[in-house]
């Protein structure tokens, strides 16, 4: 069974989506038929959202009610109240991802359920979980969660037949990305990655939109900040002035009106001005690509291939200054808009039982994005793992007692590059039993495992003196409750998961899980054997009937506390 699989972009500004037609990765349209879907929700009400192009028409006549660039606020506690509801993010996105795949199942009468989503390079765990929550809320079994630059260095060099190191500059949106990753004969092998999560053309937007602001004032005292409409007006012009601006030496911004008692407002924007205005900002782009280079022990003139990547890069003052720092000019690869999603759409052939021809020729190595370690007596965070460390990796660091005779030390885990707990992300403690002894005598190994699958640690601490050992499997947490996932799915589809108890016939585990309903026995098989509840000689069974691979959840007898059994074939 081959399944359908949509390779997708969840981007700050737009979204877009592809699949694989037999060996090819093909762009799908939007029901509007385009490529580019924007990433705006307009809240007609508290039952009704839009998404797209007339949900941007609606920033201007009623911005209370429209969310732009929600991808800025993944993994936070951000809430848009309309109505009765307080909206999370990953509500908000899954009304985006949601219109993707309807749209995607109209123009090619398909049903796609799973998907490979991008990321960028840089996001935490919680981020990514936020994003895979999304997926989930709008029907989609997220099979990979891959980075933005990794994706479009397959939509580029799947086709090359030569060995390249190739640096992909990721100017998007919302986000800037740099990644380092050497391409052998179908071998994608990820050197390392830097960035920063909050920059993008939406910051330079908001640099016209300050510079009309002021020229608004100046000419009729009029301030934008005390009017949405009018400011959602200046920063569509703003944003069209932008892109006007790539091919064209100057060009106006227009607001016919402005206020009942003032003149239709005008004014000229030169590429010269648009330059001046975000040069520091292209120049933030540079530590990102000064510390990837590091990080891989590379220096500028040892990259064969400089890729483009984002709407960003279409600006020619930053393919200059790309040019100019690398001293060769960056090559020819897909279109900067469509490379992402083309690239999702690749890695999704992993998934296919027919391997195809390229499938077969695909591997993919990563590193992890952010370091990890454990916090000490002195107050510091102490790396384990790196930041760029290649997976999968295992890695084993000494530590000792701080004070004297104690029975057991608490390990918090942390992720970030921050010296001090406050500036990282906590990922969970755990305690071990020691050896009483005196301060500084008891020898405490702490290992890291960290695998290919997505937000999965594995600590191991041991004390070598009393043999005492103790092993936690930290994973990406939700931001989101199960309950709370499972009403906003209900919202939006008009379905909900089901709580089912997994009991494993032969070791005796019992895992509580909630089940998609659009997911298929396939993809709850993949998800067990990856939480190490089941191998692939085991099989499912409800009721006593065993579950078939192609068999949708929905399509099972299957409430809430149901029991699925694992054995083996012939119990």
């Amino acid at each position: 069974m081959n399944r359908n699989i949509l390779g997708m972009d969840f981007g700050t500004t737009n979204s877009k989506m592809a699949y694989m037609l037999l060996d090819e990765p093909e762009m799908i349209l939007n029901s509007q038929g385009n490529k580019i879907t924007p990433s705006i929700v307009y809240f007609k009400s508290e039952k009704e959202a839009i998404v797209g192009e007339i949900a941007k028409r609606n920033i201007i006549l009623e911005p209370n009610k429209t969310v732009s660039s929600i991808k800025r606020k993944m993994g936070t506690d951000y809430k848009k109240k309309i109505g009765r509801y307080k909206f999370p993010p990953e509500y908000i996105a899954a009304e985006i991802l949601k219109k993707l795949a309807d749209d995607a199942n109209k123009q090619l009468s398909k049903k796609f359920t799973n998907a490979v989503v991008s990321v960028p390079a840089n996001y935490s765990d919680s981020q990514r979980q936020s994003i895979k929550d999304a997926a989930e809320i709008a029907g989609l079994t997220v099979l990979r969660m891959i980075n933005e630059p990794t994706a479009a260095a397959l939509a580029y060099g799947i086709k090359e037949d030569r060995d390249r190191r190739i640096l992909v500059y990721d100017f998007g949106g919302g986000t800037f990305d740099v990644t380092i990753l050497s391409v052998l004969s179908g071998f994608f092998d990820v050197d390392s990655t830097a960035g920063a999560h909050k920059l993008g053309g939406d910051d330079i937007d908001a640099r016209i939109v300050k510079e009309v602001n002021n020229k608004l004032y100046e000419d009729f005292g009029i301030d934008m900040e005390k009017d949405l409409a009018l400011r959602s007006t200046i920063l569509e012009a703003s944003e069209e002035a932008k892109i006007a601006l790539s091919s064209v030496e100057t060009t106006s911004i227009n607001i016919p009106f402005i206020a009942a008692d003032k003149p239709p407002f005008s004014m000229q924007l030169t590429r010269k001005m648009l330059n001046s205005m975000m040069s520091d900002l292209i120049e933030c782009t540079k530590k990102p690509i000064e510390r990837a280079l590091d990080d891989a022990s590379l220096e500028k003139n040892e990259i064969d291939d400089i890729l483009l990547v984002g709407g960003t890069t279409l600006i020619p003052a930053v393919h200059e200054f790309v040019t100019q720092l690398f001293g060769k000019e960056p090559v020819k690869g897909p279109d900067p808009y469509e490379a992402v999603a083309l690239g999702a759409a690749i890695a999704s052939l992993e998934f296919g039982k027919e391997k195809s021809r390229m499938a077969k020729n695909i591997e993919i190595s990563d590193v992890i994005s952010s370091s990890l370690g454990v916090l000490t007596a002195d107050g510091t965070v102490s790396r384990i793992l790196e930041r760029n460390t290649k997976i999968p990796i295992a890695r084993t660091r000494n530590y000792t007692n701080s004070w004297d005779f104690v029975e057991e030390v608490t390990i918090p885990v942390f992720q970030g590059e921050g010296e001090y707990p406050e500036e990282n992300e906590p990922l969970g403690e755990f305690w071990i039993s020691i050896e009483p002894m005196l301060a500084d005598e008891n020898k405490i190994d702490v290992s890291f495992e960290v695998g290919k699958e997505f937000g999965i640690l594995h600590v191991t601490a041991i004390d070598k003196i009393s043999g005492n050992e103790r092993t936690v499997k930290m994973e990406a947490r939700s931001r989101l409750s199960k309950k709370d996932k499972n009403k906003w799915m209900k919202k939006l589809l008009g379905v909900e998961s089901s709580k089912v108890n997994i009991i494993n016939k032969s070791t005796r585990d019992v895992l509580n899980l909630y089940l998609n309903p659009f997911q298929t026995v396939c993809d709850l098989k993949n998800e067990l054997i990856e939480k190490a509840v089941m191998d692939k000689n085991e099989m499912l069974f409800h009721n006593d009937i065993e579950l078939e691979d192609a068999m949708n959840i929905s399509n099972i007898d299957i409430t809430n506390n149901s029991t699925i059994e694992i054995r083996q074939r012939n119990e």
